[in-house]
């Protein structure tokens, strides 16, 4: 589930186009974290989720329903319905 998470917060982060940079900075924590949690290699807690979802402007449970969506299809196909969620959510 790490990874899957880490894929959402990245693919939210790379189409408002933030710089690691900057979310570390809005979530009080350092950019070798954000980046550890965009690949995988740590988990996020609910409350860093929850502020994350707040920089991304996105409902906390639609990010955790993306991340779950990821897990369950894999990687490829889930990744790829992230990013059409990404489209309804910032009107493109």
């Amino acid at each position: 589930m790490k990874t899957a998470t880490g894929k959402v917060v990245k693919a939210f982060r790379k189409h408002l186009n933030y710089k690691q940079e900057f979310v570390a900075k809005k979530l009080n924590v350092t950019v070798a974290t954000i980046a550890n949690i965009e690949n995988g290699r740590v988990s996020v807690d609910i409350e860093k989720l929850y502020y994350l979802s707040l920089i991304f402007r996105i409902p906390l449970k639609d990010m955790v329903t993306l991340a779950s969506e990821i897990f369950e299809k894999g990687s490829e196909e889930g990744l790829k319905n992230a990013i059409k969620e990404l489209k309804y959510y910032y009107g493109e």
